[in-house]
C-alpha cells in the first residue's frame, strides 16, 4: 500500500548497524539493539523498515516482538540465506521467520555462478512453494553478482524462476543510466523496489542533499522507464567514519529521507 499519497520510503536497519559488513561478527562484539532505535526511527517519519536479518535472528523473543509490533512496520526482510545450497532447510526457515516478522518482500542476492543459473531458479521456485503467495522474493541486482549484473543473464535467471507477480528485482541509485535503462530493457515487470545509495569505492557515503542533481535524474529515467515502487535509504553519510553509531545515522537518514520526498513530490511534505 503507498500511504499518504506518497511513495513508500523504508529505512534498510543495515544503514544504522556499524557491524553490516563484519564477518564473523566477534564474540565481544554484537549488532545494535534495534529494539532500542524503534522510537527513533518512527519519528523520523519512514514508511516501513528493511530489516537485516541479524537485527532479528537470534534475539531474545521480547525484543523481537518489540520490534515486530512497533511503528514503522517491517515490510521487506533482509536476507543472505545462500542460494548455492541445495538444501532447502535454511531458505525455509528465513521465509518462516520473514512472515512471522509481516514482511510481505524478502530481499536476497543470487548466486555467481552463471552456470548454476539453473539451479539457482529452481531453489527460488522451490522456496516460492513454502512461503505465502502474498509474499514477494525480491532479487537484488547490482555489480559484483555475475548472474543479477548482467541483465541478460538476470532475465533469464527471472524467467525460469518465477513469474514477475512472486520474484521481483531491485535496482540501485549509484548505477549508470546505460546500466538501469538495460534493466528495465530486460525485466522491468519486475523491477519493483530502488536502494538508495550513493557508496564510493572507499565505502563512505555522501549527504543525500549532495547528490540531489544526480538523484533526480535517477528519479526521472526511473519513472520515464514506468517504476511506480518503493524505496529504501540502503546507507547513508557516516558509515565507516567516527559517525558510525546508529543516533547519528538516524539523524542523517532522516535528512535523506527529506531529500528523497521532495525529489519524489510527496504529500507528506
Amino acid at each position: 500500500m503507498i500511504p499518504h499519497g506518497g511513495a513508500t520510503i523504508m529505512l534498510g536497519t543495515v544503514a544504522i548497524e556499524p557491524l553490516r559488513w563484519v564477518r564473523p561478527i566477534p564474540e565481544d562484539r554484537q549488532p545494535i539493539d534495534l529494539a532500542a532505535w524503534m522510537d527513533c526511527i518512527a519519528d523520523a517519519g519512514f514508511d516501513g523498515i528493511e530489516v537485516w536479518e541479524r537485527h532479528l535472528l537470534g534475539v531474545p523473543m521480547a525484543e523481537r516482538d518489540q520490534i515486530v509490533n512497533h511503528a514503522p512496520p517491517i515490510a521487506v526482510w533482509n536476507s543472505y540465506v545462500s542460494l548455492d545450497d541445495d538444501d532447502p532447510t535454511q531458505r525455509a526457515a528465513i521465509g518462516t521467520a520473514a512472515i512471522a516478522a509481516g514482511a510481505t518482500g524478502i530481499k536476497f542476492n543470487v548466486g555467481k555462478d552463471p552456470a548454476q543459473i539453473d539451479a539457482y531458479a529452481a531453489r527460488v521456485a522451490e522456496w516460492l512453494d513454502a512461503i505465502p503467495n502474498a509474499v514477494r522474493l525480491l532479487c537484488e541486482c547490482h555489480a559484483g553478482t555475475a548472474i543479477a549484473d548482467d541483465p541478460v543473464l538476470a532475465a533469464r535467471f527471472f524467467e525460469r524462476a518465477g513469474g514477475p507477480e512472486r520474484v521481483q528485482a531491485i535496482v540501485h541509485t549509484h548505477e549508470s543510466d546505460e546500466h538501469l535503462r538495460a534493466r528495465f530493457d530486460h525485466y522491468g515487470d519486475r523491477i519493483s523496489h530502488v536502494h538508495v545509495n550513493f557508496l564510493d569505492g572507499d565505502g563512505l557515503a555522501p549527504p543525500l542533499a549532495q547528490r540531489e542533481p544526480r538523484l533526480v535524474e535517477v528519479v526521472s529515467l526511473l519513472r520515464s522507464c514506468g517504476f511506480d515502487g518503493s524505496w529504501t535509504i540502503e546507507f547513508c553519510h557516516g558509515l565507516n567514519t567516527e559517525r558510525d553509531r546508529p543516533d547519528a545515522l538516524i539523524d542523517q537518514a532522516a535528512d535523506d529521507l527529506t531529500v528523497l520526498r521532495r525529489i519524489l513530490g510527496d504529500r507528506h511534505q
